[in-house]
């Protein structure tokens, strides 16, 4: 999935001037009902992410980011779930984002950093985020992978 337009931005803006990329990851608990947050000090709660650093894929800054946020290690997806062009701050310009993602048991200890708790949140409440309709998106996805996904996640072992 991307958001709607990304394909034109890409092409017309990032291409031509690339920017730094950014990538987060969206830990489902197995039954896909719930989903990781962090609590970023002006974003809201968000996924685990972040730049993606010099030398690294997208995939692997997003594995990094997740243990540096929460203290877990997770296998992810091999392909980002969504894609879309974010801007933090209006003074940024806007950076490509890619999302991954995996399940988790919600009962997995969480060392997350120093003034960025992390906690679990249902996928369909009304979570506060900086991108609001990231919260739309996550559900649907949440919604196909539990309707379609045909893997068993109920015995997640991490």
């Amino acid at each position: 999935m991307a958001e709607e337009g990304l394909l034109g931005w890409f092409r017309s803006e990032w291409l031509v001037d690339p920017r730094p990329l950014a990538a987060d990851v969206w830990v489902f608990s197995p039954d896909f009902q719930r989903i990781l947050v962090v609590q970023h000090r002006w974003r809201g709660l968000v996924p685990p992410g972040g730049r993606v650093e010099a030398g690294e894929t997208p995939r692997e800054a997003a594995i990094r980011e997740l243990a540096e946020e929460t203290g877990i290690e997770l296998p992810i997806a091999d392909r980002p779930a969504f894609a879309a062009a974010r801007s933090y701050r209006s003074d940024w310009s806007a950076t490509l984002n890619l999302s991954y993602w995996t399940a988790a048991d919600p009962a997995t200890e969480l060392l997350p950093e120093d003034g960025q708790p992390a906690r679990w949140v249902d996928v369909c409440s009304d979570w506060r985020t900086f991108h609001k309709p990231d919260a739309a998106v996550i559900a649907r996805f949440a919604e196909q992978q539990s309707t379609f996904d045909g893997h068993d996640w109920s015995n997640v072992d991490r």
